[in-house]
């Protein structure tokens, strides 16, 4: 006797910044340890690209890579991700599609994460913004345009501070209201499911949460042993010294730093190397006290408030995660730039002068360590 078996695809859209390393490595596992019960693809970016490209011109050759990767699964649960799936939800409906009426699934699930917008602005910053030359060179423009000396702030302030007058926020209910677009006609078929991820404050398990919320049932004793923090942090003295310096650099000028997406390992290797990062860390506190990181931070929830709430509502998503602290408050642009021009006239242009020059030093002193150790 024979018995039926659902097969289920949960395509797992990121977004970045969103721990989808962590999750991507823990699934990795989970599917070597499940025997065939789980398959598992992460799927590549540029062929991706290709995809939504050949997608947006109607050209025959859009789902080449997908059906490759669909039909060499054969297992009845499969999971493909990438964060890049994040913005593109007609790409996403249409793999969904493609995965009922040609690759014998029953079900297909899109699966993806949230961040409260100034915390994934922070992090995007101490993972690639400090040592992106260009968007460092546009925050230093944001300010020097209001006359604010920019040399006063921390090229994180600066980013924080770019946002909040220029820049635009990640809408999570536009988002999402584009994935349920996306598959619409599809019916009951397909479902789509999101969370903001896990925090100190309302932490769960990011790996177990995926599996029950996406409906992938695995024989495995402890889930907590595959659990993965994939993304390590920088020092905060590599960042802010490597930002300052790049940050005061000409457009002429070249330097030998990693870009963003670029030699993640030998700087991870530099801030081992780092002497005294404790002791400049706490200099750095005294210099730059907290209190305008935390004006923006609180500006920046309370802009997001609207359209987080309704992601929360469309997306049964818990509020707590996205509430603006009970400081916060939402500045018009006149009281932010008086806000920034406040604290640069408390700060004293000699001694942060003299503190940038320190950090990069024992920063350069790092990285030169590191170069002829190989």
């Amino acid at each position: 006797m024979r018995f039926w078996v659902e097969r289920r695809l949960v395509i797992h859209v990121g977004a970045q910044k969103c721990a989808s390393s962590s999750l991507q490595a823990s699934l990795r596992l989970v599917a070597q340890a499940s025997k065939g019960a789980l398959g598992f693809c992460f799927l590549n970016p540029a062929q991706l690209r290709n995809a939504d490209q050949a997608l947006q011109q109607d050209r025959d050759t859009a789902f080449g890579y997908i059906d490759r990767v669909l039909s060499a699964e054969s297992s009845s649960q499969v999971v493909v991700s990438h964060e890049m799936l994040g913005n593109r939800p007609a790409l996403v409906g249409s793999i969904a599609e493609r995965a009922l009426d040609r690759h014998g699934f029953d079900h297909v699930v899109i699966s993806g994460y949230s961040r409260l917008q100034s915390s994934y602005h922070v992090s995007a910053f101490c993972q690639w913004f400090f040592r992106d030359r260009k968007k460092l060179h546009d925050d230093v423009k944001v300010l020097a345009d209001r006359n604010l000396s920019w040399k006063k702030f921390t090229p994180l302030e600066r980013s924080l501070f770019a946002l909040s007058l220029v820049g635009r926020d990640r809408n999570w209910f536009g988002n999402y209201q584009r994935f349920l677009g996306s598959i619409k006609s599809l019916g009951d078929s397909v479902t789509v499911v999101s969370s903001h991820i896990p925090t100190r404050s309302l932490p769960y398990s990011l790996l177990s949460h995926f599996l029950s919320s996406t409906g992938l049932s695995l024989e495995l004793d402890d889930l907590s042993s595959f659990d993965v923090r994939k993304n390590l942090s920088f020092n905060q003295v590599l960042i802010h010294a490597m930002s300052s310096y790049l940050s005061a650099l000409l457009p002429c000028q070249q330097s030998f730093f990693p870009g963003p997406h670029e030699g993640n390992r030998w700087l991870f290797r530099v801030c081992d190397r780092l002497s005294g990062a404790d002791e400049l860390l706490s200099e750095f506190q005294v210099l730059f006290p907290p209190r305008l990181q935390q004006f923006l931070v609180g500006h920046l929830d309370c802009r997001a408030y609207s359209s987080n709430k309704q992601y929360c509502d469309l997306m049964s998503v818990d509020f707590n995660y996205f509430k603006p602290s009970d400081q916060a408050s939402l500045l018009t642009e006149s009281e932010l730039i008086g806000l920034a021009g406040d604290v640069a006239r408390s700060r004293n242009d000699e001694d942060i002068e003299q503190f940038n020059r320190k950090i990069e030093n024992a920063c350069m002193l790092s990285m030169r360590a590191e170069i002829v150790s190989s």
